[in-house]
């Protein structure tokens, strides 16, 4: 999941409280702040790589349910999060991806797409 997803989806539906924690990402890609909308979007069927040794296939759209909805700690029940994902993004929020080659990641890693 990246960055401008999130922030993209907080414009479209500025109630409603889109925090990562609502999607239960493995990792969160933040980008360049010219950067907007659904990035990931763009990277599927491509690989990133994560620091100097972490490669990572896309191989599709994440499709989000209900569970993005209901309530989880303070952020309140929202059917509204899941209806602007549906209207704007097909209800994708994010993508999946296979390990090639693993290892340690930490915050502040560099992430390069590869073709």
């Amino acid at each position: 999941m990246t960055t401008p997803t999130i922030n993209r989806l907080r414009e479209l539906y500025p109630k409603g409280r889109f925090e990562v924690r609502r999607f239960r990402p493995n990792i969160v890609i933040e980008l360049a702040s010219e950067e907007t909308g659904y990035i990931e979007n763009l990277w599927v069927a491509k690989t990133i790589s994560i620091a100097e040794d972490i490669a990572l296939r896309i191989i599709g759209s994440c499709t989000r349910c209900a569970m993005t909805t209901l309530p989880q700690g303070d952020l309140p029940k929202d059917l509204g999060i899941l209806s602007t994902i549906a209207k704007h993004n097909h209800v994708n929020v994010g993508v999946y991806a296979t390990v090639h080659r693993g290892g340690t990641i930490h915050r502040g890693d560099p992430v390069r797409l590869e073709g």
